[in-house]
């Protein structure tokens, strides 16, 4: 549901007034409000809807021109916390709502703030019974002992993906916000749409994975299919999309296309999930529709901007002319980037952002989720960056002085109070990708490539269809056209004999008169 035309609501989190957002600042620019925070949060509401105005025009922040761009986000799901120990900080999306809101990036967007999920919007793809253990469980009521509470991902030794309170409202909360930005796209009420809260690619349709409980991309991208034939899902968090790999995996209607980290970690474990090598391209049985339909590029440490940028820009390219998506899923894990706390590539801002703006450029419904990312401030900045590269606009690089939390941005270590630091100016991993390495590895790709056989044929109406059904009615439809071919290769077959016979071709080796 449309929102006021691109502000928020009152009973949104961007009214400058409520109790969502009541730390949101503007920015401090020469000639305008330049005074700090505290005295900023004095003003009167008028005031400060004032200057928020005046600095989103003085910095031309507006709509973009022959496309929209809408944001789906429900603040809620900042108020939950995985452990103080857990790396996973959804203070990362506080934190990136600040600064969208700060540069002025709200006046550029159509802006939603979606309910959570149903049980049944969930279960179209994950199991019943997993979705059931997830909305009972809490940390008083959860039996470690308990074989379910095993086979469903939690527990273990690292426990990657505890029991916390209010477990079951977050995933409903992620997950929906990444439905309504794809049913924004299917309804064409947007051409590009962003959900920075979702993007949990390793869940499974019954079980937890690596910090992700419901598989809020493969949701999103059922819905797409229920408009476009051919979605194409690529991944450039640092850790391979298993999840959604292994969803799609028997259908040939999504391409599955992840740039990752592959092989073993800085303690000699493989790195997770441990898969995505470049010789996973499918199924391994050629009738499959899957076969040939994913493609994994495995990355070594330290890869830095202008490697990546030419492997992202190379491959993703190859894979779009062969592939001819009608819309794209880009998964935005900004683990990738320089200095995170998981990853170890050597990424700065922009270069993450080129991905964002070579898909962009190819004209596609698209919509953009977060992911993984480790380093709060960062992950922050990557996305309010990328935001900006959807809409088309510049962000200057001082923060804004009015920024809540500004702090923790500030100092050489988090990156000097400024939106584009050297990510990697403190920590610098060692670069173990050659260009020879690289060039394999395209090399590689484009022979994966040959197993594509091309875009899906036969065209049905799918509106409000779900995958499996989808399935189930192209493989009858096919099957018709099977047999349809082969009672023409028989009729040829009676007619070409009957040919032969009157040219006498090959009755004695003579040839016919023509």
């Amino acid at each position: 549901m449309r929102q006021n035309g691109g502000t928020f609501p009152a009973n949104g989190y961007s009214n400058h007034n409520n109790n969502i957002v009541q730390e949101y600042m503007s920015p401090a620019v020469d000639g305008l409000y330049d005074a700090d925070f505290d005295s900023f949060k004095g003003l009167s509401d008028k005031e400060k809807r004032d200057i928020i105005i005046k600095e989103a025009e003085t910095y031309g922040m507006e709509k973009p021109r022959g496309y929209s761009v809408s944001f789906h986000y429900n603040p809620h799901v900042e108020y939950h916390h995985f452990g103080s120990s857990h790396p996973m900080k959804p203070w990362r999306l506080t934190l990136t709502k600040q600064l969208v809101l700060a540069y002025g990036l709200e006046f550029t967007m159509d802006l939603y703030q979606p309910p959570p999920a149903t049980f049944e919007q969930l279960s179209q793809f994950h199991d019943a019974g997993y979705l059931e253990f997830l909305s009972r469980v809490t940390p008083q009521n959860v039996e470690p002992e308990d074989p379910t509470f095993i086979s469903y991902g939690f527990g273990g030794e690292s426990n990657d993906c505890p029991v916390f309170d209010g477990l079951w409202n977050y995933v409903t909360l992620y997950s929906n916000a990444s439905l309504w930005a794809a049913n924004s796209l299917t309804s064409q009420q947007s051409s590009i749409a962003i959900n920075w809260s979702g993007g949990l690619h390793h869940a499974k349709k019954n079980m937890a994975s690596g910090f992700c409980y419901i598989n809020d991309i493969v949701l999103a991208i059922q819905q797409l299919l229920t408009r476009h034939q051919r979605v194409l899902y690529i991944d450039i968090d640092v850790h391979h999309g298993d999840g959604v790999e292994q969803a799609f995996e028997s259908t040939d209607r999504v391409f599955t296309l992840s740039y990752h980290k592959f092989g073993v970690d800085k303690n000699g474990y493989p790195f997770f999930p441990g898969t995505g090598n470049i010789t996973e391209i499918g199924p391994a049985d050629p009738s499959n529709r899957g076969k040939g339909h994913c493609l994994n590029i495995p990355i070594e440490d330290g890869i830095d901007d202008h490697q990546y940028e030419w492997l992202f820009k190379t491959i993703t390219g190859a894979v779009v002319e062969k592939y001819r998506p009608e819309a794209i899923v880009l998964q935005c894990g900004a683990d990738s980037l320089g200095g995170d706390r998981l990853g170890r590539f050597n990424l700065n801002i922009k270069a993450h952002g080129f991905c964002i703006e070579t898909v962009k450029n190819y004209g596609k419904p698209m919509l953009l989720i977060g992911g993984g990312g480790y380093t709060p401030r960062n992950v922050a900045r990557t996305w309010c960056h990328e935001t900006a590269v959807c809409v088309g606009a510049k962000l200057h690089n001082n923060l804004p002085s009015h920024l809540p939390y500004i702090q923790a941005f500030q100092g050489e270590e988090n990156g000097g109070g400024i939106m584009y630091p050297d990510l990697h100016n403190t920590k610098r991993h060692t670069n173990d990708n050659t260009q020879a390495k690289l060039q394999n590895i395209i090399a590689h790709a484009m022979e994966n490539l040959r197993y594509l056989e091309g875009a899906p044929s036969v065209v049905v109406n799918t509106i409000g269809i779900m995958e499996d059904e989808i399935m189930k009615i192209r493989e009858e439809v096919e099957r018709e056209l099977e047999e349809e071919r082969e009672d023409r290769g028989m009729s040829l077959s009676v007619e070409n004999m009957r040919r032969r016979r009157e040219r006498n071709v090959g009755g004695r080796g003579e040839r016919g008169l023509r």
